[in-house]
């Protein structure tokens, strides 16, 4: 060895002697804290006092509170599940994994301000829309499996992990700013169980404080409790309550929603309530006064394309995967989600994304349904229950030949009914959180074991038991003697798995029908009987006896009848579709009633709603369907109020089409009107010479699936020379496309793509185009008279649709708006609603949702709102107006005035159009 060399050895050593030694002093530093401590100051030795033992101990229980959350929260329950997977291996982290969720609000891009689209607008983030607030305080609502809890979970992991590193800050969170805080998570379910709050006559801050002290006792922890709550009440923690929709029951739902309040009164720390959006729009006492909504949007394709090269990376990682083959496995699931549209749909929800990459992982294929994937991934858990690493399968320990791995699921299915029984949100039952404890699960286990006498059944049960206490299987246990499910939609598809399997299973649907708790539990169920089963006679006889009752349960028949598809009926029975008595015609018209004209509180408007996505599909089907050429298209019922979205059909030529087109167009007569923007500035009279029609809705999916289905996007003749261009790779300067546009921008995002709801996503040239066609299509056929066009309104003819010819400030009169009127924030549906849920809001021509909605765009320059002309095309530069306001828009813009200036180009979430019947061409 050189001199060289042997100085480098040196080094080395000395090198590798600090850092052991720095790692030994930092460990004494945080185990011996009461120790005199010596500060050297050049040569002075200055002897400090010891720490004082209280304010010492509070601290080490506070970072061992923080390393407990850490802990709990980045662990994944359903990572280690691979039956071949080794004990080196260590768990799946949630901080490798998390896909930062957005919000359905959209906000301007700043990044595009000096652009000349001002129009150009992003999601706004959770993390954003909670660091925005003033007094931060939150109610996030999201549907199962959005991501609410571990959005909460991936919060609270990092600022805890910020909060153990000083020298670390919150830089894994993009868009917060609210800036280091202690996180205090709770699971709200827990907090109903708790004894003290249950035996009180209400809910206040000092049961709180008990059961945070109790939490902490429990984790070795509870000098940290001065700490955590002298933090909340100075306005540095961050309180997370997850779960307020598991907290049911009347009297513990007023308590728990009273100690939420008084919460708000005596912390100043920011406060999150995570709540599923169902729960929250039926229950009142959900919705907590002075808590501003949010509503988690479904994962946009750059999310679930992260999400899958994120998800086989940690594999590789963890070493489970070898590096080469994970990314293989990553790109034939991405080829396997750009294939399907109803596997791209569900993995806009980050629960299902996630079950298909387990099953992809672990199985190689991806099932088509939701139940049939729940199927798949709870079939995964019990395998992977049955068999932990290094030991026989759970049914070989059994020694049992007779008990089989279908007598499982039968069991945990059972136990799946009996937590969702627990969880009903009666007024006669007794409240109950939806975990089970040991005794239930014992009993229900044993039972599996009938043939045995009773001391070897709970022998059985006890090793099935342990096996779930140990294995990290399908029900999980989450304290002493207390489990639960790994997720409550798996608890949803096994109580309905247990009902279709009972001799009297009509009987107890209908006996759950009427609770929408149950509702989930009943679409898996049917959804399982028709795929899986081969069933088609017990959901077709359900369907029909929920048809009878209330308008809630209509509801779900029609959804039933969806699930069994139109299609397999008429396979099954031909006169299921026919008219006038059909079950098919006698839904739609059941559910177009509720729709039109149901009325709070017996139907309220997320009911109305939720009748128009079930009729749409009951009468159009898919809108992948509906894009097909005419002559592939065999529609089951239409929807008589749409006569354009039959054009080029069998159903064009029916007698009754025509007398539908007469009352979709609703005419404006001559004559002067009142226009201004209904700020502060006086309207002013104006005239209106030539008159017209307006149609009765915006444009639908199923209306706008005509245009596709026949070319449109392919046909240079509908386009002018910019809107051609615009269509071209390359053509819109936001998007970096590299193919040709051929279809709207959100044509296969799940939440925008039922056949009732207003097309979106549209530029301004594809609604143009889209007119040209209808023009078109009208001269051909002779609906439309020569002298006559279809177009755009202007901006003018769109106000005097809107305001009638008074001076009204909404399109319904001077009422101020309520959710009865039209869809905006407070509605709380949180994106387009199929088009007829507002009849309390139609203007004097019979125009219907000119406010709130859906924006529309107009044939008139920002530059030139009177201009009497309507422009026929713009350059991408210039403004156009859009008119009337948006879903999340607040009341103040729901007036006859409201409008935005906007380029050609956008196409969000937001945007749509209605046509124009112009009598000049």
């Amino acid at each position: 060895m050189s001199e060289l060399e042997a100085r480098i050895a040196q080094l080395e050593a000395e090198l590798a002697a600090l850092r052991t030694a720095q790692v030994q002093q930092k460990m004494e530093a945080e185990t011996i804290t009461h120790a005199q401590q010596t500060v050297v100051q050049g040569d002075q030795h200055i002897h400090a006092a010891p720490l004082d033992p209280a304010v010492a101990q509070a601290e080490t229980a506070l970072r061992t509170y923080l390393r407990r959350s850490v802990n709990e929260c980045n662990a994944l329950p359903l990572g280690q599940i691979d039956r071949n997977d080794s004990p080196e291996v260590r768990p799946l982290m949630l901080a490798q994994l998390y896909i930062g969720l957005n919000t359905t609000e959209q906000v301007q891009d700043p990044e595009r301000a000096a652009r000349p689209d001002r129009s150009a607008t992003r999601p706004l983030s959770v993390l954003e829309a909670l660091s925005r607030q003033e007094r931060p305080r939150t109610i996030l609502l999201g549907v199962p499996g959005s991501g609410k809890s571990t959005f909460v979970s991936h919060l609270a992991l990092c600022l805890a992990q910020a909060e153990l590193n000083p020298t670390d800050d919150v830089a894994t969170l993009p868009g917060w700013t609210l800036g280091q805080r202690l996180p205090i998570r709770v699971i709200l379910r827990d907090l109903a169980a708790f004894a003290p709050l249950e035996e009180s006559p209400r809910g206040t801050v000092r049961i709180f404080e008990q059961f945070l002290a109790t939490l902490l006792a429990d984790a070795g922890c509870a000098a940290a409790l001065p700490l955590l709550t002298d933090a909340l009440k100075e306005g540095s923690a961050l309180l997370l309550l997850d779960g307020f929709d598991e907290v049911v029951g009347d009297s513990i739902l007023k308590r728990v929603a009273e100690m939420i309040r008084d919460l708000d009164r005596s912390y100043q720390s920011p406060i999150l309530v995570t709540c599923r959006v169902l729960d929250y729009n039926e229950e009142q006492q959900r919705q907590l006064a002075g808590f501003a909504t949010l509503t988690l949007a479904e994962l946009d394709d750059g999310q679930i394309e992260q999400f899958v090269g994120d998800w086989y990376r940690e594999l590789a990682a963890s070493g489970r995967r070898p590096a080469a083959q994970a990314a293989l496995d990553a790109q034939e699931l991405r080829d396997a989600l750009a294939s399907r549209d109803e596997l791209r749909d569900l993995a806009r929800t980050p629960l299902l994304l996630t079950v298909m990459a387990l099953v992809h992982a672990f199985r190689g294929t991806l099932p088509d349904a939701r139940a049939l994937l729940y199927y798949e991934c709870i079939d995964l858990l019990l395998l992977r229950w049955r068999q932990p690493r290094g030991e026989l399968d759970l049914l070989e320990r059994f020694n049992l030949p007779q008990f089989r791995s279908s007598d499982l699921l039968v069991l945990m299915a059972e136990l799946g009914f009996m937590a969702h029984t627990q969880a009903e949100r009666s007024n006669a039952a007794p409240h109950q959180p939806a975990d089970l404890d040991e005794t239930q699960v014992m009993a229900i286990l044993a039972a599996g074991f009938e043939p045995f006498d009773v001391s070897r059944r709970y022998e059985l049960a006890h090793m099935m038991l342990n096996a779930l206490t140990f294995g990290n299987g399908l029900l999980l246990k989450r304290g002493d003697k207390l489990y639960t499910f790994a997720h409550r939609t798996f608890q949803e598809f096994l109580a309905g798995y247990h009902l279709k399997r009972q001799r009297d299973y009509r009987k107890l649907c209908l006996e759950r029908a009427g609770q929408i708790h149950w509702h989930e539990s009943l679409s898996l169920m049917v959804s399982f009987q028709v795929l899986q089963d081969q069933e088609l006679e017990k959901p077709l006889v359900l369907a029909e006896a929920l048809l009878a009752r209330s308008p809630l349960e209509q509801v779900l028949g029609g959804e039933c009848l969806n699930l069994i598809s139109s299609e397999r009926a008429k396979g099954y029975d031909p006169e299921l579709l026919k008219l006038p008595n059909g079950l098919w015609p006698r839904t739609r018209t059941m559910l177009l009633d509720l729709l039109t004209k149901g009325v709070a509180p017996e139907v309220p408007v997320a009911l109305r709603a939720r009748a128009g996505r079930a009729l749409g599909h009951l009468c159009y089907g898919s809108l992948a369907s509906l894009s097909r050429p005419a002559t592939a298209i065999e529609l089951p019922i239409p929807d008589p109020r749409l006569p354009l979205a039959l054009l080029g059909l069998p159903g064009q030529q029916d007698a009754a089409w025509l007398q539908a087109l007469e009352t979709y167009w609703r005419p404006l007569a001559p004559g002067p009107f009142w226009y201004g923007d209904d700020d502060d500035t006086p309207l002013v009279s104006m005239p209106f010479t030539e008159g017209g029609k307006i149609a009765r809705f915006p444009i639908t999916n199923a209306d706008y699936a005509r245009f596709v289905a026949a070319g449109g996007y392919q046909q240079p003749q509908w386009w002018r020379e910019v809107g051609w261009r615009f269509l071209q790779p390359g053509g819109h300067p936001y998007d970096d496309q590299d193919v040709m546009i051929t279809e709207p921008r959100y044509w296969h995002n799940s939440r925008y793509t039922n056949p009732l709801q207003p097309v979106v996503g549209v530029s301004w040239y594809e609604a143009a185009a889209y007119c040209r066609w209808l023009s078109a299509c009208g001269h051909q056929q002779g609906w439309l008279p020569q002298h006559a066009i279809l177009r755009l309104p202007t901006w003018v003819e769109w106000q005097r649709a809107a305001r009638g010819q008074d001076q009204r400030r909404y399109p319904w009169g001077n009422t101020e708006p309520t959710p009865e009127h039209a869809n905006y924030d407070q509605t709380g549906l949180g994106l387009p609603n199929p088009v007829g849920c507002f009849a309390a809001g139609a203007a004097a021509c019979g125009a219907e949702e000119m406010a709130g909605n859906v924006l529309e765009w107009t044939a008139s320059a920002h530059a030139e709102p009177t201009a009497g002309q309507d422009r026929k095309d713009f350059t991408p530069s210039e403004d156009v107006i859009l008119s009337g306001s948006a879903f999340w828009w607040g009341a103040e813009q729901l007036c006859c005035g409201s409008r935005v200036r906007l380029d050609p180009n956008g196409g969000n979430d937001d945007r749509s159009f209605r046509v124009f019947w112009s009598p000049r061409s």
